[in-house]
């Protein structure tokens, strides 16, 4: 039984990768998976030899148990299933296929995405791609490629004499959808998958028996038609697009209190319609907030320190779990996952640069353990990817934030939407993409932009200016769910920054129909 670089990549995809070792229910892991001790640390490369050679060991475990000589496609399954759950857990998947019975052993194989007693989302994805491998032993091979796991697929076929114009406006509706977006029939055709469709973008002009030719050439093609299809709703205009009035609550997350009364006088007074609150802070704000308008918009920053004391994933759900899971049946569904994991704060005390993470693709695996540790306890929950520190580099204090935004664009894609922070001290600054106008660089994808901080933190300007400023501000805003300017209230600092013992919170609320 061979370890093939299509085997590891294969089980890289759902292990992730640490460079830290971490405590994994009952023993250390680092790397992808692999047995670790406390402390250790390691690097990308020697992650992989070091799970090629763990990965040797579980083949040769199952080589001695399997009576066939498996395929690579069988090899891949079963390797990926050992690693995860042992030879010895998965010796019926192996008596099954000894039996030659591959259908009954994917089919087995796919109820084993439950630990500690509960169904983990992220082990269904695990067990139905490695069910899938099995499976495909079974299937007739079409000569039309098999695809590495089974998914659905729209593709949108454009005229051969489509225009630019026309393309562009397509792709809107397509990307909408989630479609592809191609002028090649064979593309839209190939491809051994069980649920592929095609629409015919303005059939009229499509080549004459172009329904027959796919009937012909790829049965069971779903065919639909465009214009005659109803497409997804446009978004407004950006113009008209107008950002939720938000404030951050307290930066103590009200110790553990509910929001704090001279808050709820803000929130009144500035007509405030989006609320963003610290996890630590009680879930009986939601009953006070609805008190003040039905409607209002509450997120929630899962909030905890993350540092050399409390380095992992599965640590920082520990501690922010309890809170959340109060929050999220209270009626709560969005959260954001940390604050600023681009930033080293000048006393460690903890946002993760530097001492958990060193780049943004580390930051990406630990946010992927995170979210779907999370999801479990909180199915309907939508998770943030964090606002980070913005503005430029600076050596061992402020990785920068567009790297490392590329670097963790796995954490981008899991997310449900995306945050920014966005400052300034200046009414130039405000107006300039390296201040205010910090989030029109941030990619999201066409996911929800919420910008969870945003302020004038310059102790020259006094707040009745900020509060004009602010107005103006949120007025601006284009493409954006919400902003919340920070902040409410403090028990200690920010105190260039504070609503409370200002008039800003009336200028706010005096702002015209503009602004949502």
């Amino acid at each position: 039984m061979n370890v093939s670089d299509e085997v590891v990549a294969f089980i890289k995809q759902f292990e992730g990768f640490s460079s830290h070792a971490y405590w994994d229910v009952s023993r250390w892991s680092i790397g992808h998976g692999t047995v670790s001790f406390e402390g250790e640390k390691i690097t990308r490369e020697v992650a992989t030899e070091r799970l090629k050679t763990e990965l040797a060991g579980f083949a040769a475990g199952l080589q001695n148990r399997l009576t066939f000589q498996p395929t690579d496609t069988q090899t891949t399954a079963l390797l990926s299933a050992a690693f995860n759950l042992g030879v010895v857990g998965i010796r019926p998947i192996i008596e099954l296929c000894n039996d030659n019975d591959f259908q009954a052993a994917a089919d087995l194989l796919r109820e084993y995405d439950h630990a500690g007693g509960k169904r983990l989302q992220a082990l269904t994805c695990r067990r139905d791609a490695e069910a899938q491998l099995l499976e495909t032993e079974g299937r007739p091979d079409m000569g039309y490629g098999a695809p590495r796991i089974q998914y659905e697929r729209s593709y949108w076929l454009m005229p051969p004499d489509a225009s630019d114009v026309e393309f562009a406006e397509v792709a809107k509706v397509a990307f909408g959808l989630r479609g592809t977006l191609g002028f090649s029939a064979d593309d839209a055709g190939i491809g051994d998958l069980d649920d592929k469709s095609v629409v015919l973008v303005y059939p009229k002009r499509q080549p004459a028996g172009i329904k027959e030719w796919f009937a012909t050439h790829y049965p069971g093609v779903q065919m639909s038609e465009y214009p005659n299809i109803v497409p997804v709703a446009p978004r407004p205009p950006v113009s008209q697009t107008k950002a939720l009035v938000g404030l951050h609550g307290s930066a103590d997350g009200s110790w553990g209190n509910p929001v704090l009364p001279e808050t709820v006088q803000l929130i009144k007074q500035g007509k405030i319609k989006a609320y963003k609150a610290l996890s630590n802070e009680s879930a009986d704000t939601v009953k006070v907030l609805r008190s003040i308008d039905p409607d209002i918009f509450i997120m929630v920053r899962l909030f905890t320190k993350v540092n050399r004391e409390n380095p992992s994933a599965a640590a920082f759900v520990e501690a922010v779990l309890e809170d959340a899971v109060k929050w999220y049946n209270s009626g709560v569904r969005h959260y954001e996952v940390h604050n600023e994991p681009n930033l080293k704060l000048a006393d460690e005390s903890g946002e993760g640069m530097w001492t958990v993470w060193h780049d943004g693709a580390e930051f990406a695996t630990w946010f992927r353990q995170v979210t779907n540790a999370l999801k479990p306890h909180m199915p309907d929950a939508l998770f943030g990817y964090p606002g980070l520190s913005p503005g430029w580099s600076v050596n061992n204090v402020r990785y920068d934030p567009i790297r490392f935004l590329e670097e963790s664009w796995q954490a981008v894609d899991q997310a449900d939407f995306i945050c920014t922070h966005c400052y300034w001290t200046t009414p130039a600054e405000m107006h300039s993409d390296d201040g205010g106008q910090w989030y029109r660089r941030v990619p999201h994808a066409g996911k929800p932009l919420m910008i969870t901080e945003f302020s004038n933190p310059s102790h020259d300007v006094d707040k009745h200016e900020k509060g004009k400023q602010y107005v103006d501000y949120y007025a601006s805003l284009e493409n954006v769910h919400s902003a919340y300017s920070f902040l409410s209230t403090s028990s200690s600092g920010f105190v260039a920054e504070t609503w409370h013992g200002s008039d800003i919170a009336h200028t706010v609320g005096q702002r015209d129909g503009s602004t949502a």
